[in-house]
């Protein structure tokens, strides 16, 4: 199949949805050595030994959107912000995903928090995925991104080593009911009440 007229990632696996069978497709992908290389940059790691997932792929019946959900697993290497040592660690979390065609994934509740976002000056609650799809751009979905994608928002911001902790910080600060650090907050009102 040729591919289609989509930005190519660090590890795209492109997937045609007209291939999904009686409405549900299970698929495994992993990633080659040097999209490895290249998803570590991007996802700042000094280095990604390996990526799986295990997905299935859902057509509603009598549309082209299409529900992704399945699990990865990542073995990753970090850098320790406690030691500096450099350690291996697995992340395995769910994945999941919504896709519909190009010409209605700009539903109607997307349209809808637009003009909230537009007429409110106050925060406007996020859409769920659900009401908010990716685009299936020429018949096909980005499963590789999609997995890129929840391995990101896996990766530990302060990454450190099983076991090890800081050795100062707010976990070792342990305070009794006597210690002038847990004062009542309407003590001072009191005091100041006494003298008026």
């Amino acid at each position: 199949m040729p591919k289609p007229e989509l930005t190519e990632q660090e590890w795209s696996h492109f997937f045609d949805v007209d291939d999904l069978d009686n409405g549900m497709t299970k698929v495994t992908i992993e990633a080659s050595e040097e999209e490895l290389q290249d998803m570590a940059r991007r996802l700042d790691l000094l280095s990604l030994q390996s990526v799986k997932a295990d997905l299935q792929l859902h057509k509603e019946r009598g549309s082209r959107n299409v529900h992704v959900t399945g699990q990865f697993e990542a073995h990753v290497t970090q850098n320790c912000v406690v030691t500096m040592d450099d350690f291996q660690s697995v992340l395995s979390e769910p994945v999941e995903g919504w896709f519909a065609d190009k010409e209605t994934a700009v539903s109607f509740a997307a349209a809808k928090r637009d003009k909230e976002v537009a007429t409110s000056r106050g925060e406007v609650e996020m859409l769920d995925e659900a009401e908010d799809p990716e685009p299936i751009i020429d018949g096909v979905i980005d499963l590789g991104e999609l997995v890129a994608q929840h391995i990101s928002l896996a990766i530990p911001t302060y990454p450190h080593k099983e076991g090890v902790k800081y050795e100062v910080g707010d976990d070792n600060l342990t305070l009794d009911e006597k210690s002038p650090l847990r004062k009542n907050p309407f003590e001072a009102l009191k005091d100041w009440k006494e003298n008026r």
